[in-house]
């Protein structure tokens, strides 16, 4: 028998299931650069839990900029792609790919519209889920928006849960320099030298604010809008250093009411392109980002060591 061409997938056939509740709703809302893939992928293979194909929706995003060309024609883009692949794909990753397209082309029709559906997004996001008790959308572009939109997501479930992530400041800037970078670079382009410049635009105020990595940078605003727009038992805000080991887990699966699976702390998820940070460029980011450090010391205790490393570099 030869392999399903894309045009022949089909949805697979929900076995009849009984439930007494809705699952809960996990919205991932930020920070970029801070371990929300590597949260995605472990959340995707739990037992308890429920994820469509691809990490980012985009909806609340796309509803608020009204961005729906650049959003379709990502999902379209990767579509296309997946279907290449397919083509010379082995028998199980021809199965996975399959179902990828199909969760793709459910999303894209649903966007297609270009207006809210609130009912549509949420049955795309529970088809398929069977008996388990946790669906979700991580999308750190949530966290740049306003307090009634996290409000109104908020009241999406009855168990809606937030969870934000927070990574050493210059570190996390820094990482979110160079994925910039990495995905404009030019041939014969110094990578180093365009991620130097790209940081100096950022904290100079030269670059575009929709360009701006800077944006994410900015936890005390973000958990400021958190705090105001949902109820404090609903969301959960973490350090992505805390996060990562297995205490951290545990109060991850505690929060979001799902059993306790030992993660794989040693996978690389997303990892960026390593290149060393200037001293005098990692001087100018603590200058610059010493009001996060600031705010965070003074509302969390047992700051993780990177941060207090890089406090003791001082801020002069």
């Amino acid at each position: 028998m030869g392999v399903m061409m894309p045009h022949q997938a089909r949805r697979p056939k929900a076995t009849p299931v009984r439930r007494t509740t809705p699952p809960a709703l996990l919205f991932g809302i930020g920070a970029p650069k801070c371990g929300t893939t590597w949260l995605h992928d472990y959340l995707s293979g739990h037992p308890d839990c429920h994820f469509r194909a691809f990490k980012e929706l985009h909806y609340f995003d796309t509803l608020q900029e009204g961005k729906f060309t650049w959003l379709l024609d990502f999902i379209q883009t990767t579509i296309e792609r997946k279907e290449d692949a397919l083509a010379v794909a082995g028998p199980e990753e021809s199965k996975h790919l399959l179902g990828e397209i199909v969760d793709m082309r459910d999303y894209l029709a649903l966007m297609k519209q270009r207006k809210d559906d609130r009912h549509g997004y949420s049955r795309y996001l529970v088809q398929g889920v069977g008996l388990k008790k946790l669906v979700g959308d991580i999308t750190p572009n949530y966290a740049l928006a306003p307090a009634p939109v996290l409000a109104e997501m908020a009241r999406m479930t009855r168990e809606t849960r937030f969870v934000y992530l927070m990574r050493d400041p210059v570190d996390r800037l820094w990482s979110h320099v160079r994925m910039d970078v990495r995905g404009a670079l030019k041939d014969g382009e110094d990578y180093l030298q365009k991620s130097r410049e790209h940081l100096a635009d950022l904290l100079e105020g030269r670059a575009k604010a929709t360009e701006s990595a800077y944006r994410f940078s900015d936890y005390k605003a973000v958990i400021e809008k958190l705090r105001a727009a949902v109820p404090a038992e609903k969301s959960l805000i973490l350090f992505q250093e805390d996060m990562m080991t297995p205490a951290g887990v545990k109060r991850l699966c505690s929060f979001l009411g799902i059993r306790h699976v030992a993660a794989d702390f040693g996978k690389e998820v997303n990892a960026g392109r390593p290149v060393d940070l200037p001293e005098e460029d990692r001087a100018a980011m603590r200058r610059a980002l010493r009001p996060q450090y600031e705010y965070v010391a003074q509302n969390f205790s047992n700051l993780p060591a990177s941060w207090q490393r890089t406090m003791s570099e001082g801020f002069a």
